[in-house]
Parts: structure tokens; sequence; C-alpha cells
């Protein structure tokens, strides 16, 4: 059985409240309390959670009755239905501004209380409805929201990564050389490059196998990335090759870290099935903008040019390109 709709009446008038309360209650209607002023109002609203107010416009406290029920439904969305015996055109004005439940003039009679509480709570239960179900749409809206903008991200990260090394791959290298070089001139830095090329890769692959081979790129790609700083970009320029990308550090600083990578790598130990992998070593190359080439492709050229420099010196080292 439905419990009956709770009625909280702020009238100042006390024999009008009592005879309010009387016809409200012989009516079905629950009263859970009547107020005399704004802040008795206020304070019974927010203990007793009524499903109607019934206002007077006229109240004693800091408020009226129109400024009582603003803050009212803004608090508690609660229907008001305001009750006056007369008021002047710039009250009822104000009133209506208000969006009132109901407006009752007294006197009133049993039915057309009964039927202006009904509407006004028939009508509060509709715009509650339809409150719920903007937040449902909106809720939807935000999570295939969220679920497009994560699959954009992932699709955006599938476009630019390798997927066995998982480092970026050529297409983001060439997007990050022109951008790092164009910064570059334009703010009077450098931009380090660093070839790095595994030592013997074709005959570890013959020897051990593709799985061996693919194990040593992933544990290459997982020092690197655990290596390097936020703002270095490592990506794999295609078979046993990866260009790490520099920003900011000069000749000696690139030349420092290409060394340590060289290190790190001949630290390496390869897991997984099979036999056990060999040590790797890896020959790097290094190159400077502007002091080794002005464009990406002249860059990763003396790159390429110290790298060939490096194997031919007996591998497992670092080799700097000559300055153009």
């Amino acid at each position: 059985m439905a419990l009956p709709p709770r009625v909280l009446v702020v009238e100042d008038e006390r024999i009008v409240a009592l005879d309010l309360r009387c016809a409200l209650e012989d009516l079905g209607y629950a009263v859970v309390g009547t107020a005399r002023s704004s802040d008795e109002a206020l304070q019974a609203a927010d203990e007793r959670r009524p499903d109607l107010v019934l206002m007077d416009i006229r109240i004693s406290g800091a408020s009226d009755g129109i400024q009582t029920a603003g803050m009212l439904r803004a608090r508690y969305q609660l229907p008001v239905v305001y009750l006056t015996a007369n008021a002047d055109p710039e009250t009822l004005e104000r009133a209506l501004a208000t969006d009132p439940a109901g407006y009752l003039v007294k006197p009133y009679n049993q039915h057309s209380l009964r039927t202006t509480i009904e509407v006004a709570l028939h009508g509060h239960e509709a715009e509650a409805a339809l409150r719920r179900e903007h937040e449902r749409e909106k809720a939807e809206l935000e999570l295939r929201t969220r679920k497009a903008s994560q699959r954009v991200r992932q699709l955006r990260r599938e476009v630019t990564l390798d997927p066995l090394t998982e480092l970026h791959n050529r297409r983001h290298l060439e997007h990050v050389l022109k951008r790092e070089i164009s910064f570059a001139q334009r703010e009077g830095h450098s931009v380090g490059t660093i070839l790095v090329d595994l030592d013997r890769f074709k005959q570890l692959n013959d020897t051990f196998g593709h799985a061996a081979g693919d194990a040593a790129l992933r544990a290459v790609g997982e020092f690197l990335r655990s290596r390097l700083r936020a703002y270095d970009i490592a990506c794999r320029y295609g078979g046993d090759e990866i260009v790490v990308v520099v920003p900011g550090a000069d000749l000696a600083a690139v030349r420092s870290l290409a060394e340590q990578l060289r290190a790190g790598i001949e630290q390496l130990v390869i897991g997984g099935p099979g036999p056990e992998v060999p040590r790797l070593t890896a020959s790097l190359g290094v190159a400077v903008f502007p002091d080794h080439g002005a464009t990406p492709d002249a860059l990763l050229h003396a790159a390429d040019t110290a790298l060939y420099r490096a194997k031919a010196e007996g591998r497992n080292r670092v080799a700097t390109a000559p300055v153009t």
C-alpha cells in the first residue's frame, strides 16, 4: 500500500495553519509539520523531506515566501504551491516567475485543495522522470564519449607503435624528427639521433630461429623504454635497426647516452623457449642537428654513416658522424 504524500505547511497565521492541516489530513495527506517563518521552513524541509510544500507568499523571517520557495526548489527540488489571500500585481508576477507547482487563492475548498495538490504532485513526478531520463541519456552519452576517446587513443597508438617492440614506428619517427628539428631551429638548440643496430642479428635468426630474434627485439625495446627519458623517442626503423631521438642534447650528451645504451644492451639476458641465446651486442651511430645535418633525411643519413663505421671498426661500439 502506497504511503500518503507528505506535505509541509508554511503559514505564519497559527489558526489558518491549523485549519489547513486538518483539511489536508481529512483528504488523506500526511502533514509532516507546519512552519511560520522562512528559517523554520528550511529547517523542516531539511529534517522531514516532504513531497510537497504549501507556502504562504507572506511569511515572517529573513526571506518572504517567494524567496523561500526558490531556496526549497534549488536545494531539494521540492514542488511548491503558493497560498495567498490577496497580493499586489508585482508580488504575483514575482511568484509566477519562480515557476510554482500550483497556486491557491484563499479561501479555498477541499476540492480545489486536492486538485491543486494532485496536479502539482503529478507534474513534479513527470518533471522528475524527465530529469532522470535526461541524466540517464547524459550518462550514456558520456560513456559512449569515453569509449570513443579510448578507441581513438588506442587506434592512434596502434598507428604509431611497432607491435613487436612496442616502440614507435617509422611513420612516427618521420613526424618526430620534423617536429623536433623545426622546434630546434626556432629555439636555437640541438637534436641528437642515435641509430642502433644489433650485431649479427641475421646470424642469430638463422641459428636460433625467428622466435629468438623476436625475443631479442622485445628485450631491447623494453630496455630502451625503461632507460630513456620521457621526452626521448625510440622508434623501430626497420628490421633490427632502432632510432633514438634525443631533443635538446648536444653531441657530448648524445654520445654519452649512446655509450650507456650500448653497455646496457650488452648486459641483456634474452629469455624464451629453446636453447639459450647468446648475449647481444649493438653498434651505434650518433649524429646531431645541426652539426651533421639540417633535415631529417640528412640527419639519418649521417647517423647511418656513423653506424657503418662502427660496424667496420669491429662492432659493439659507438661512432660519431663526421661534421658536414
